[in-house]
């Protein structure tokens, strides 16, 4: 028999190897914890030694910090566009420039669907509204929810959305639902607040882009975890566009639809109608300006803080898009507007 002296002596290799697993599994979970897709020049040390040990540079598609929907259903930027065999999903954020956008599609003639109701989404599901072609563009709030269920793998969506400041959209919406009598989400009663007060106690509508492509409501919390997921999702996936940048956004736009930019004469009736010298912005509502750094201003930015690194960093997509925009306009297939 044993001594207890022996059983332990003749399991300590077994333990040394155990516990060098567990070390080394707590090392490599911390190098992946840190923040992916940094440009090369702003990568950490811990970043380059995770590359190292893995012996190549991971893609989006490898390391898998994009959503399924999005990974298995849209296109990627790399893939240049094919407008006459792909319908595209605007992910239209509200009071960012989305109506605006309907507007001009349906401007000109495009075949322009709205799915901002996921209950509508899923009445459509099984009627082939995307594999029936007759779609050129698709404007919905829920991006995630319309393109798993009315897209497939051999129907795969081209996404672009238009952006906004997070904290300018909440002061934009206070604003806009006091008076806006035909929308479902009428506020009359916020004309006599305060916005310090409204966003004290009214407003629940925070993080709401980083929220939405998590698929989580309003009640739920955002992560940054869920801002990771929405950087690499957008970044891999989106061509993003910005409010403040409304006429090159849709030009851009224009280019990945296969939609000729050049002067025809339906083109520059609907561009000069809303982009055009004395043109009066469409969907628009005069509002108090909300300083930045003010009190309410400040709550707002606070209670939003992932939204704003998100639209900080699609600032960034929007310039770095360029030659991606570029080298689509030398191969896509246009049409006359």
């Amino acid at each position: 028999q044993l001594s207890p002296f022996t059983m332990v002596n003749s399991s300590w290799p077994k333990f040394k190897a155990v516990v060098a697993v567990i070390i080394g599994s707590c090392v490599i979970a911390s190098l992946f914890d840190e923040p992916p897709f940094l440009p090369s020049t702003e990568r950490s040390p811990t970043q380059f030694l995770r590359r190292q040990l893995l012996g190549l540079e991971l893609s989006s598609e490898q390391t898998l910090t994009i959503y399924p929907w999005a990974r298995n259903l849209t296109w990627p930027l790399s893939a240049t566009p094919g407008p006459s065999k792909e319908t595209v999903l605007f992910w239209h954020i509200p009071k960012s420039g989305g109506s605006t956008a309907k507007a001009i599609y349906r401007c000109l003639g495009k075949s322009v669907d709205i799915e901002s109701n996921p209950m509508d989404i899923l009445r459509q599901k099984d009627m082939g509204l995307v594999s029936s072609g007759k779609i050129d563009v698709m404007f919905s709030s829920f991006p995630g929810f319309a393109i798993e269920h009315l897209f497939d793998p051999s129907h795969k969506a081209r996404v672009v959305a238009m952006f906004r400041h997070p904290v300018d959209r909440l002061v934009s919406k206070f604003y806009y639902l006091q008076v806006a009598s035909w929308e479902k989400t009428y506020r009359p009663e916020w004309k006599d607040m305060d916005i310090l007060d409204w966003a004290k106690s009214c407003n629940m509508d925070n993080n709401f882009m980083v929220k939405k492509l998590a698929g989580k409501v309003q009640r739920m919390k955002a992560t940054r975890k869920d801002l990771r997921f929405a950087k690499e999702t957008i970044r891999s996936r989106f061509i993003v566009g910005l409010m403040e940048e409304m006429e090159e956004s849709i030009q851009r736009f224009n280019i990945v639809m296969g939609i000729n930019n050049d002067e025809t004469v339906r083109h520059e009736t609907c561009m000069e109608q809303y982009f055009g010298n004395g043109s009066k912005k469409k969907n628009s509502n005069s509002h108090p300006k909300v300083e930045k750094g003010s009190p309410a201003w400040q709550l707002l930015a606070e209670k939003n803080s992932f939204d704003i690194q998100l639209y900080e960093y699609i600032l960034e997509l929007f310039e770095e898009q360029r030659e991606i925009i570029d080298s689509y306009a030398s191969s896509v297939v246009v049409t006359p507007a």
